[in-house]
């Protein structure tokens, strides 16, 4: 693996990190009960005003924008993830 491919890597792992605890802190819930499979809505009881919290605080901690439209079709974690992995590839 080269240097760069280490750095993305890391930096990935940072986010997603930083990501599952924002939604933790959010729900009130241990960051290590985040699942990347769990429903935001259903597994985490997240409403769609917390869900909306997440988001701009997402977009605040990583000084980027995310589509309002993709974000109604987030429903796990991952979905979450994703997207900030999509938006955070639109900065560079």
């Amino acid at each position: 693996m080269t240097p760069n491919n280490m750095l993305a890597v890391r930096e990935s792992s940072k986010m997603r990190n930083d990501v599952k605890k924002l939604v933790a802190q959010i729900a009130r819930m241990a960051p290590s009960k985040v699942r990347e499979n769990a429903s935001i809505r259903d597994d985490l009881g997240i409403d769609s005003l917390a869900a909306m919290e997440i988001l701009a605080s997402i977009e605040k901690r990583l000084g980027i924008v995310i589509d309002e439209a993709k974000a109604f079709d987030v429903v796990t974690v991952e979905d979450l993830l994703d997207l900030v992995t999509e938006c955070l590839k639109k900065k560079k």
